[in-house]
């Protein structure tokens, strides 16, 4: 890929997920985003670089507003628990993000306006009336061409608001050129490549100038980000909301930090904003003579029964619930091994049970069991020195040498999936190779004592080897594998520091509770 961060550290990676709108709990569907972009960001810690990783909460919005006057709070009170409920989801599903930005707070203010003044003093903010249709569930403007039967094309319960006001306005129509330019010469500014091709599609077709402000209502309390110079305005949600980008790296308020950490190498978003990331933000940093995010890695949405899930259609799961009831090992490893995260995917509970069942603890679960168990039985718990290696451990470490190899080629180009069916070949032939050298029987013979050393330790070294491999994916049920094999946790660098055969240091099995029971499912009558 190009590399665009000349100006930053070599070791820095910053991701970013989309931040939410607080106007209603959160569920599962956005989880998908939030572990995607976790997965990235403990892979690159474990390649040794300084991480940055951007969450938070769009809280600027009307549809905020009227969420807290439906319940009867004001919206500061709203925000706060809606900020406790998002926070505590997230913590739930292991998410390790590093900053989390509230776009109600000062330094997020400060770096939105800062925006503000230097597109304005490159002259792409102007003033004029704006009328049009106004959804205030995804805070965007529509044609009548564009709506459906009246109603919003994204929400289709929800029929916009006519608004018709005096506003100031972002030319965006004047960088159609520059933008189409840009990413045909940066082919992996958007990921996957059907959405750059619907971008370019959207530049083809004429850009308009968008609505970067709106009037604060009389006698309603002013709620958003003011316009610099007119407290008449506050600043349009997706202005305010992009601008989180720039704020949790010190725009404005950390000169050092932001040096360190901008461009974003990643931000991570959902279909259906995919407009205001490719085209709204480039030409605003553009404008404010800001260099431009290294990706826009691009997601489909996660349904339930093929119905988008989401807090309008009501047909929402709780998060929480979810992790409390399979652990969020679990959660997140069927979360990025069934659902292709280009494209959309279906949400089950049973299909989970499966994976769990199958997957977690037939597979992982019970190699991790039989390894401890028979360094237990056979040797004490003292991991054994190995003997000559075979054509059967030559196999083996070779297997996880290509498992390694074509995760991290498939975790490049944002493949979670492909890198993690990548990583089970690896679980899957340690098992083979038990069967293979059946060290049951080996343990009867006195004489085959070397090759029983040689079969236990490569197991071992196998499962020391998935337990830094899969931890981006499951973080705590890698831990508790190398508690078991004697091991600490994983540490940042230990994809390059541990990440061959042979580097780990060996010594004595810890044995422990399976790390994945099985989960008995009543069979019908």
């Amino acid at each position: 890929m190009t590399d665009r961060r000349d100006n930053r550290s070599d070791r820095s990676y910053y991701v970013t997920c989309a931040i939410d709108y607080p106007n209603g709990a959160p569920h599962i569907g956005h989880s998908l985003e939030k572990v995607a972009a976790d997965v990235q960001a403990r892979y690159h810690l474990l390649l040794g670089d300084d991480v940055a990783f951007c969450m938070g909460l769009d809280e600027n919005s009307q549809h905020v507003v009227r969420a807290a006057e439906a319940a009867g709070v004001t919206p500061q009170q709203w925000t706060d628990e809606m900020d406790r409920a998002f926070r505590r989801a997230w913590d739930d599903l292991q998410i390790s993000r590093t900053t989390w930005v509230r776009t109600t707070e000062p330094r997020h203010f400060r770096a939105s306006q800062e925006l503000f003044r230097r597109a304005q003093a490159n002259g792409d903010i102007y003033k004029a009336t704006y009328s049009g249709w106004y959804c205030p569930n995804d805070n965007t403007f529509y044609t009548d061409a564009e709506l459906v039967d009246g109603h919003c094309p994204l929400h289709p319960t929800i029929v916009p608001d006519w608004v018709e006001e005096e506003n100031y306005f972002f030319a965006l129509s004047t960088y159609g050129d520059r933008l189409r330019q840009y990413i045909e010469e940066h082919p992996d500014f958007i990921i996957p490549k059907l959405r750059q091709a619907e971008v370019l599609a959207l530049i083809r077709q004429g850009l308009r100038d968008f609505s970067v402000s709106r009037q604060v209502r009389p006698g309603a309390p002013p709620w958003g980000v003011p316009v610099p110079g007119d407290p008449s305005q506050v600043l349009y949600v997706w202005f305010d909301a992009l601008t989180t980008y720039l704020t949790a790296v010190g725009f404005e308020s950390n000169a050092t930090m932001f040096a360190n950490y901008w461009p974003a190498d990643a931000h991570v978003i959902g279909k259906d904003i995919t407009r205001f990331h490719c085209l709204y933000w480039p030409a605003m940093l553009m404008s404010a003579g800001l260099a431009l995010p290294q990706s826009v890695v691009v997601h489909g949405f996660l349904t339930l029964n093929g119905q988008r899930i989401s807090k309008t259609t009501g047909n929402i799961i709780d998060p929480t619930e979810v992790a409390e009831e399979f652990g969020a090992d679990a959660v997140r490893y069927y979360l990025m091994r069934d659902v292709s995260f280009a494209s959309d995917g279906d949400f089950s509970v049973a299909s989970l049970i499966q994976r769990y069942n199958d997957d977690l603890a037939n597979d992982l679960g019970n190699l991790l069991n039989r390894v401890v168990a028979m360094i237990s039985r056979y040797r004490g718990g003292a991991i054994p020195k190995p003997g000559e290696a075979g054509p059967l451990e030559d196999d083996l470490r070779q297997t996880g040498a290509a498992a390694r190899d074509g995760a991290m080629a498939a975790l490049a180009v944002w493949d979670l999936d492909d890198a993690l069916a990548t990583l089970w070949t690896f679980v899957r032939r340690a098992n083979q190779y038990l069967e293979e050298r059946k060290p049951w029987l080996l343990a009867r013979d006195p004489a085959q004592a070397a090759a029983l050393d040689t079969t236990l330790y490569s197991a071992a070294e196998a499962l020391r080897l998935l337990a830094t491999y899969l931890w981006p994916y499951m973080p705590t049920a890698c831990d508790r594998i190398k508690a078991q094999l004697g091991l600490r946790p994983v540490e940042p660098g230990d994809w390059v520091r541990l990440g061959q055969w042979g580097d780990g240091g060996l010594k004595q099995v810890v044995p422990g509770p399976p790390i994945f029971p099985k989960i008995e499912v009543a069979r019908p009558a």
